[in-house]
């Protein structure tokens, strides 16, 4: 009898094992885009999330369980085709790359003809017992893969909690020793629009005149230079030139690139002057540890083409026709990201220094200078300038109504408004059309004209012909005298 109830015992622990297991795998994906997008979601997404996934896998299941009739055989048919049907997306995207005509149908007929195949071979040629091994087998490896995948995020939110903890203690010993220094260190605000052509190259490119523009910021107390150029005409180069205010190369590998922004000089510098960090990040392209800043932003990595984790698996599922892409969701997102500016001017009255990297004019192209939608076709549509020039012409109206926001609130700060190379049309044409330049030097030379406008307590400052990093560099010079001096200024 004692037997008999161990063995009862054992083979229900046996059962719940393979249960657990195919429960397990169907997880993993749900874990790793969790982790990679962790700072960006939030509780009530994770649990909705979560429960939809729990609530996939168990019908699936349910369904094999009428099917095979036995536990262990129904648990490895669900892993294996929950995870077919969850990566569904993903390995249709990887055929695509050598067969381009592999569409969606033919994806389905694979993976249907994969399951039966399976399925049959489940049925035919293992026994139980075997299939609970694999179960377990397979449950243990893809428990390892989420165990290693989460470690560094939750290592990241001890850190995060640790310092959040500690933080509120040298927040009450810097306002006892250092308020009076504080309050003397006037706001910056230092803002990069991708994308966002100067004078010059916009004429020449698109045949407008942005003077009005130009105008409406002198207006303000603003000093403009229609003639600044960037060193580079690379993102990855020219912020992080920027960012320790040094040309140091005209080109970065992404890896180069994440490794010069470990440590910079304005994130390093300011904060030995006295100043918190505060970082808008589109697209988290800004690779700096979030640890520096004392306010992050950081909208999704994706252009938004989902807004929740619950989309994102769906789009990398069988059910990704189900989810329906829009550009609304990427301009209610640079929409934010400006909100989010003006708001940065009531997080502290001094001392705060706010770096923004808007990925913006940039492509997608998703609006016109009305904020109205755009069609989806012309999204990348490097044909017609025009369409970069109604997202410019929007860009102009954000801009306006954002540094007028904070000069209203913070009329005593330097607000710099620049941008990492201008509208890079003949590049683009050549790259996708084929389209040959006839100076090649002449046509990078109008690419690097930029956007360049500061304003410093509304005082007069000639910047004019000045780069952005030369522009930061005497204004900073001004402010708290470095002796930074000028660099030499780009040909």
């Amino acid at each position: 009898m004692a037997e008999s109830k161990s063995g009862s015992l054992r083979k229900g622990l046996n059962s719940a094992l393979s249960i657990l297991s195919s429960l397990i795998v169907a997880l993993l994906p749900y874990v790793y885009f969790a982790n990679k997008n962790f700072d960006m979601l939030g509780k009530k997404d994770l649990w909705l999330s979560l429960g939809i996934v729990c609530a996939h896998w168990l019908l699936v299941l349910l369904i094999n369980l009428l099917l095979f009739r036995e536990v262990h055989k129904a648990s490895l048919a669900t892993l294996f085709s929950v995870l077919l049907l969850s990566l569904f997306h993903t390995g249709l995207n990887f055929i695509n790359r050598v067969f381009p005509f592999f569409y969606y149908w033919h994806g389905i007929l694979l993976v249907t003809t994969l399951i039966v195949i399976s399925y049959l071979a489940f049925h035919k040629l293992f026994e139980p017992k075997t299939a609970g091994k694999i179960n377990l087998i397979l449950g243990l490896m893809f428990l390892g893969l989420i165990l290693i995948n989460s470690f560094p995020t939750v290592i990241a939110q001890v850190k995060k909690g640790s310092a959040q903890r500690t933080g509120s203690v040298s927040m009450i010993t810097d306002e006892l020793t250092s308020q009076k220094a504080k309050e003397e260190l006037n706001n910056i605000y230092l803002f990069v629009f991708d994308e966002y052509s100067g004078h010059e190259g916009l004429l020449r490119y698109t045949g407008y005149d942005n003077s009005a523009f130009y105008e409406s910021l002198e207006n303000l107390g603003f000093n403009t230079s229609k003639r600044s150029r960037t060193y580079a005409l690379t993102t990855k180069a020219e912020v992080s030139n920027l960012l320790n205010l040094n040309f140091n190369a005209s080109y970065y590998t992404e890896a180069e690139k994440n490794e010069i922004l470990k440590d910079t000089y304005l994130f390093k510098k300011l904060p030995e002057l006295g100043y918190d960090l505060n970082l808008i990040n589109d697209q988290g392209f800004i690779s700096t540890s979030q640890e520096k800043f004392k306010y992050l932003y950081l909208p999704q990595k994706m252009l938004s083409r989902q807004e929740s984790l619950i989309g994102l698996l769906m789009d990398k599922s069988v059910y990704y026709p189900l989810v329906k892409h829009e550009s609304n969701a990427r301009v209610l997102e640079i929409l934010q990201m400006f909100d989010y500016a003006k708001k940065s001017s009531t997080l502290q009255e001094a001392g705060l220094f706010t770096f923004g990297y808007f990925m913006f004019p940039h492509t997608p192209w998703v609006v016109d200078e009305n904020g109205t939608e755009i069609n989806k076709g012309d999204w990348d549509n490097w044909k017609n300038p025009q369409v970069y020039l109604g997202q410019l012409k929007y860009a102009n109206k954000l801009i306006y109504d954002m540094v007028e926001t904070l000069i209203e609130n913070d009329p005593n700060s330097t607000i710099f408004l620049l941008s990492d190379h201008g509208f890079r049309y003949p590049t683009h044409m050549y790259r996708l059309f084929g389209e040959e330049m006839e100076d090649s030097d002449l046509e990078r030379f109008y690419m690097r004209n930029i956007l360049n406008a500061v304003y410093v307590s509304g005082e007069k400052h000639d910047i004019e012909a000045y780069s952005g990093i030369n522009t930061v560099r005497t204004v900073l010079d001004k402010m708290f005298n470095l002796g930074l001096g000028l660099i030499e200024e780009a040909n």
